[in-house]
């Protein structure tokens, strides 16, 4: 300030420091200014840089999978074409391959509506973890046992649970039991997306991982490549998968230790899933029972509560202290004199109908007929309700003296009636009717 005071003061030229001082602000706010445009303009061209360069890498990308397909042919596996014919040595497995790959163009994923929905989560409060069990469709050859029991028939085939799991808590966690198993089949225990092909193994189709039993492998997505992570699972062991739906990751135990995680990205609304490719069974474990999994007992991290909130059935036998029984029950006097007046009611209606009916004659007889040699006992330790129902049921018919009917159930030797009449001379002529048979040719009975 000082030199340029004393240059104006050498040229003859006013000096006003106040104006000087003014200036200098204006240049300072203008360079701020000219730095923040340049700031602003150098972050807009780092986004549109990276921008222009993932989409070189996927136009780059996608170049070098169609050249790779054209020149070496490998498809979207990642295995070219003479590698898939050595993998798929026979007709039956080639076509497999083809009609799966068919089935996965024909339902992508998303193409059903896989979330649980209003209704199956009111159905999971109220049964628990018993709301999951596994289906077993048409054209599957396999026998549900139970919820939780599958018996494969033989062939390839493959079930899967009727609900996803949850996606409430950070981990779910069941585990499945080789029941039988011979040596030459394999089974394949995973999860994947719905609909899955009938006929695939787990994990050989898209978004489906499966642990092979029989090696101790793990495919994801594909059938040609997998990752060693376990061993050989025999008859007893117990196979666990453990999945987290915030990170997508899957990992796997055996009979109560875990293996390394190495399935990631299964972000999908995934259902437990089963294959095989003989016979064989299993039995999986949803959270009703506790886990060979320590840990998974610990943190519960089964599919579901143990018990819903649905009211159980009334214990059998539990009928004490009910309306119905109190009001039904009569004392023991008014059964006995209930069944006196039905007795009674019983006689005085059988004598006025025997009154009545004009077809009986005034000296008919009552023939009885009795229910056997213990009838008496039994109808004696029934109870009084049963007593007084078969009191009317014990009397028999009437019949008159001469009815051939009666003569010739009397005749018959089977028959369990005791004869109350007997004939001194000879039987009744079957033909003549009683109003035409005169008293001299018709036998006198004898009463006994």
């Amino acid at each position: 300030m000082a030199s340029l005071a004393l240059a104006a003061r050498q040229l003859n030229v006013p000096y006003r420091a106040n104006s000087i001082e003014i200036n200098d602000g204006d240049e300072s706010e203008e360079g701020e200014l000219v730095v923040l445009l340049i700031i602003v303009v150098a972050i807009c061209g780092a986004l549109v840089g990276l921008g222009v360069l993932f989409l070189l890498v996927y136009v780059c990308t996608n170049i070098a999978r169609r050249i790779r397909w054209w020149v070496f042919g490998v498809d979207e596996d990642g295995v070219s074409e003479r590698m898939r014919s050595r993998l798929l040595p026979d007709e039956d497995s080639r076509q497999s391959y083809e009609l799966a790959r068919a089935f996965e163009r024909q339902y992508p994923y998303g193409s059903i509506d896989t979330q649980l929905t209003s209704e199956q989560q009111s159905e999971i409060r109220e049964k628990g973890v018993d709301a999951w069990e596994f289906v077993v469709n048409l054209d599957v050859n396999a026998m549900l046992q139970s919820k939780t029991e599958v018996l494969f028939m033989g062939g390839e085939n493959c079930v899967q649970t009727n609900l996803p799991l949850p996606k409430a808590n950070s981990v779910y966690y069941f585990e499945v039991k080789l029941v039988e198993k011979p040596a030459d089949v394999n089974m394949w225990i995973g999860l994947a997306t719905k609909p899955y092909p009938a006929w695939r193994m787990t994990g050989w189709n898209k978004y489906s991982t499966g642990y092979c039993v029989n090696n101790g492998s793990v495919h994801q997505n594909s059938p040609f490549k997998g990752a060693h992570i376990g061993e050989q699972l025999f008859v007893g062991d117990i196979l666990g998968i453990g999945y987290q739906p915030r990170s997508g990751v899957v990992w796997f135990s055996r009979n109560g230790r875990r293996y390394k995680a190495i399935v990631s990205g299964m972000l999908y609304d995934l259902f437990p899933t089963i294959s095989a490719d003989g016979p064989c069974s299993f039995s999986a474990n949803f959270g009703q029972r506790g886990f060979v999994f320590i840990e998974a007992n610990v943190k519960r991290w089964g599919f579901g509560p143990v018990e819903g909130s649905m009211a159980p059935p009334p214990v059998y036998g539990a009928n004490q202290n009910t309306i119905l029984l109190e009001t039904a029950a009569p004392s023991s006097e008014e059964d006995d004199d209930d069944s006196e007046a039905d007795d009674d009611e019983a006689d005085d209606e059988r004598s006025d109908a025997s009154s009545r009916q004009p077809g009986i004659s005034a000296d008919s007889i009552a023939i009885d007929i009795p229910e056997g040699p213990t009838s008496a006992d039994a109808t004696h330790n029934a109870p009084r309700s049963h007593r007084r129902r078969q009191t009317g049921s014990r009397r028999p018919p009437l019949y008159q003296k001469n009815d051939p009917i009666a003569a010739q159930l009397l005749e018959a030797g089977e028959t369990s009636l005791e004869p109350v009449v007997s004939y001194r001379n000879k039987q009744p002529d079957l033909l003549s009717s009683p109003r035409s048979s005169s008293p001299s040719s018709s036998a006198e009975p004898v009463v006994l």
